[in-house]
């Protein structure tokens, strides 16, 4: 009689999925939405696509008799490069190159960057006038999805992405 024990149950689990995964087609997933955040009291409740922009190239925005201030996720992250190319427009490069220009000619540099949606949340919640992005998939409690043109994160219209 021959018994399956839990290491053989393991490895016989192991090499099905070797073969599932190993043969080279499995999918990349869809790009996810990226959902703008501000602290959950927050008068922000709208912003225009315009008015986003304006705010992520540190252009002084303000609402509610507050200036919003920016924070972006660290440069070659997927958030970051899903937010400056599906709102800015620009690549990782060019978005390098424009910083380093707007400082040469003394004008206000890039927002700061943050390392994690766990950090953004954490700032946004808790710093007055902070807006941020992070994956939709990320929202907590702590914090307020803000629609852009009236669309919210959730809408198939949306269109800030990773």
């Amino acid at each position: 009689m021959n018994r399956w024990n839990p290491f053989s149950l393991g490895l016989c689990f192991i090499a099905i999925a070797a073969l599932l995964l190993g043969s080279g087609a499995h999918a990349v997933p869809p790009a996810g939405k990226l959902a703008v955040i501000v602290a959950k009291d927050s008068l922000v409740k709208n912003l225009s696509r315009d008015e986003l922009k304006r705010i992520f190239l540190s252009d002084a925005v303000i609402v509610g008799g507050r200036k919003l201030v920016p924070f972006n996720f660290a440069p070659g992250t997927p958030p970051r490069r899903g937010f400056d190319k599906s709102l800015l427009g620009m690549s990782e490069d060019v978005m390098q190159r424009f910083w380093i220009d707007r400082k040469v000619r003394g004008q206000p540099g890039a927002p700061r960057s943050l390392p994690s949606s766990l950090v953004v949340i954490g700032v946004t919640a808790k710093f007055p006038g902070a807006i941020a992005y992070l994956p939709a998939r990320d929202l907590t409690a702590e914090v307020q999805a803000v629609t852009i043109d009236g669309i919210p994160h959730t809408s198939p219209a949306y269109s800030i992405t990773e």
